[in-house]
């Protein structure tokens, strides 16, 4: 599939958005185990619902823009949860660094499509 100028500004904006919404929210895992007691439960459902969203933002950018990649992404972030779920916060941590490996593909692609007609 071609992808337009117009197409690659969109999947450019969402890729790098859902890049530093990931690259917060695997931060946020590592910070739960510092936590006093009585925060911990409160915080991990918290993440857990904002990766929960992110997953959803990552298939939504799937569907809107025609990149699969942001699926994988998606798929990674489910199985995020399942390690935060577990307690596991430094491998939920680490797990959702993968997930912004396919979203990478998808913005450097964007990237060179801009680049090539002269937008970036």
């Amino acid at each position: 599939m071609t992808v337009t100028p117009k197409d690659a500004l969109l999947r450019y904006h969402l890729a790098e958005r859902l890049k530093l919404d990931i690259m917060m929210i695997a931060h946020q895992f590592v910070t739960i185990p510092s936590l006093k007691k009585e925060d911990k439960a409160g915080a991990k459902t918290i993440l857990i619902a904002l990766t929960d969203v992110l997953a959803a933002d990552c298939e939504a950018a799937a569907k809107q823009t025609g990149a699969e990649e942001f699926n994988q992404s998606a798929a990674v972030l489910l199985a995020v949860i399942g390690l935060a779920e577990s307690n596991q916060f430094g491998l939920a941590s680490d797990k959702s660094g993968e997930a912004m490996t396919p979203i990478t593909t998808v913005a450097a692609g964007a990237y060179a499509v801009l680049n090539e007609h002269g937008l970036i």
